[in-house]
């Protein structure tokens, strides 16, 4: 198809070229013989009136303004002016089209103001006599008429273009939010369903691990803490669900009050979790702003969270470092595990936790780098961008 476009193209042009070559030497013909014309201005005045029928679709303004300052002046030069119709005849025609596009493309301002150019025009034209047979305001009334439609008409079906267009980038932006919206409605239904089927197991894993030391009897210290760590953590983690389930199932921001989300003040916590389930962690804080967006430490909170869950499933019992720090403008964490003694743990696969570290420090214009470490173990390290408010905490 656009090879086709392009040969037509080319033909119309070479059309238009033979067509201006015509007129060039009517125009001559029409100047010398009807306007008396001074023969220096003959071939100037001739060529003005004959090029703008080829640039007048991609040039619409400088061929109107060929035609205009061509035809003005060969209607105030003339020896003897006094004629039906005081223009050269063709060039008016191809006035009309210069019109047309003008108004077809340019603003609205801008074809009122050749308008009023071209009334000025006649006026100055006219006045010098026309034929006995019609006067001069019948002319101009029929000027006037007759450059008034094309602009009209042009003005008027740019006017219809320029709003199909805006109907069609509406109903393409209604389009895309409408796959926005029932795409995080999708996303909604398989979380609800996700909480539904994980919270049956995860309440199975808290009551079992609560009433273990009285069911089993005899149990040590040592196992009933290790039941109760294990219970404390499926009792936490439905918490989390039931928040989430909660933004996601609201409208808006009325009902009950909501937890806050997690972040930096709760790094012990999480971390102690870890140290319960038999992982040595060591923690180290420095040059952290006291103030943090919220935004920005429950990412933290998570990548660190998500980092020590991939130490606990994949070398449980390894010696584990984590460390914040931060320089005024970006604040760098980073997770690093020692190979698990004796070996075991689950192998490294496919999951979705990289990912979603990943995708977090994306968000915050940072990025996370992961990988292993020359002596086997593990590191996690995520750089992210952030703004001090407050003096610095104290270093841990």
């Amino acid at each position: 198809m656009s090879r086709l476009t392009a040969k037509w193209a080319e033909v119309l042009r070479i059309v238009s070229w033979v067509v201006a070559c015509c007129m060039f030497v009517l125009n001559v013909g029409l100047l010398v013989n009807d306007f008396h014309m001074p023969p220096i201005l003959v071939l100037p005045l001739a060529a003005a009136c004959s090029v703008p029928i080829v640039i007048c679709r991609r040039q619409p303004l400088a061929a109107w303004g060929l035609l205009y300052v061509g035809m003005l002046v060969t209607a105030s030069l003339a020896a003897q002016p006094a004629l039906l119709w005081p223009w050269l005849a063709i060039p008016s025609a191809v006035y009309l089209r210069a019109l047309f596009v003008l108004g077809l493309r340019g603003p609205r301002r801008q074809s009122v103001g050749i308008w009023g150019l071209t009334m000025l025009g006649g006026l100055l034209t006219v006045t010098r006599g026309v034929s006995e047979e019609i006067s001069g305001p019948v002319i101009l009334q029929i000027v006037a008429v007759l450059t008034l439609i094309p602009l009209v008409v042009g003005d008027n079906l740019r006017t219809r273009r320029l709003a199909q267009a805006h109907a069609a980038e509406q109903e393409q932006i209604s389009a895309v939010e409408r796959a926005r919206r029932e795409l995080l409605e999708e996303r909604a239904r398989i979380a609800r369903e996700m909480h539904d089927v994980v919270a049956h197991h995860m309440s199975v894993i808290a009551v079992q691990a609560s009433s273990a030391p009285t069911r089993l009897g005899g149990v040590s210290a040592g196992a009933a803490r290790e039941f109760d760590s294990i219970g404390s953590a499926a009792r936490e983690s439905l918490a989390e669900m039931r928040r989430l389930l909660g933004v996601l199932r609201s409208d808006d921001d009325s009902g009950p009050p909501r937890a806050p989300l997690p972040g930096l003040g709760q790094l012990d916590a999480l971390v102690e979790t870890a140290r319960r389930a038999g992982t040595p962690v060591e923690t180290a804080m420095s040059g952290l702003p006291a103030a943090l967006p919220g935004v920005t430490e429950l990412a933290v909170y998570r990548i660190v969270q998500e980092a020590l869950s991939n130490v606990l499933r994949h070398a449980p019992g390894a010696a584990t470092r984590v460390a914040l720090t931060g320089n005024g403008t970006l604040l760098r964490v980073v997770v690093e595990n020692d190979p698990r003694p004796g070996g075991g743990g689950e192998p490294m696969g496919a999951g979705h936790g990289l990912v979603g570290m990943r995708e977090r420090a994306d968000m915050l214009g940072g990025e996370l780098l992961a990988g292993p470490t020359p002596k086997g173990g593990w590191r996690v390290e995520a750089t992210v961008p952030v703004v001090s408010v407050e003096p610095e905490r104290n270093q841990r």
